[in-house]
């Protein structure tokens, strides 16, 4: 069985990275939004519920597994609260529908590469292809992709990335020169993205961390 996600260190690095945000956000060259508590609690049962996943051996990639991977993003935006969920149910039945139309190339190119290919060039081969033009989810990709991601790289055998203050402005960079490159234009499929993914791969070596697994 694969290791587990520690949730106690999560929590702590994620509430460091909270209270650095304001100044973090403040370098970034392109603003995001506020990151709030809400949004730790949100994360952090997204990975209680990976973990019950893990111990169940459940892969997100086949298809008995793609109602959880989406459940992941559910868990991000809104929580497992049933009366959070009842005021947002209308956004979260369209973010079903844009996932429906737009998980099977991804979910694809995943099971074709998983066995064969690195865990830091997988995990950031998924990572771009959801996170670029159009995005997987309607809202949330950044969160629920990183949590994804991780569980590739765990999956592969390395060690997870949770963002700190001391690394977060390249993470976020590069996510952000990502997020907006079009997956769908030659030339950004040519030109731009393979230097993104090889930052992102580079960064991902670098970054990540065993004390967040148990």
């Amino acid at each position: 069985m694969h290791r587990l996600f520690n949730i106690q260190t999560i929590e702590k690095a994620l509430g460091g990275f909270l209270e650095s945000f304001p100044q973090i956000n403040d370098t970034l060259a392109m603003r995001r939004e506020d990151f709030t508590p809400i949004m730790i609690n949100n994360i952090l049962e997204a990975y209680t519920f990976l973990n019950d996943l893990l111990k169940q051996k459940m892969d997100l990639f086949t298809p008995a597994g793609l109602h959880a991977l989406l459940e992941m993003n559910h868990l991000v935006l809104c929580g497992s609260d049933q009366e959070t969920r009842s005021q947002y149910y209308h956004h979260l039945q369209e973010t079903r529908k844009s996932f429906v139309k737009k998980i099977k190339p991804i979910k694809d190119w995943v099971l074709e590469k998983k066995e064969s290919t690195e865990p830091y060039k997988l995990a950031t081969g998924f990572y771009s292809r959801m996170l670029s033009q159009p995005q997987l989810f309607l809202e949330g990709n950044h969160r629920t992709g990183n949590i994804l991601l991780n569980y590739l790289l765990i999956s592969k055998g390395a060690a997870p990335y949770i963002a700190s203050a001391a690394d977060a402005k390249l993470y976020l960079d590069i996510s952000g020169d990502i997020k907006f490159t079009d997956k769908d234009r030659a030339l950004d499929n040519t030109i731009k993205m393979p230097g993104h993914r090889k930052r992102f791969q580079e960064f991902l070596a670098a970054y990540t961390k065993d004390e967040f697994l148990c």
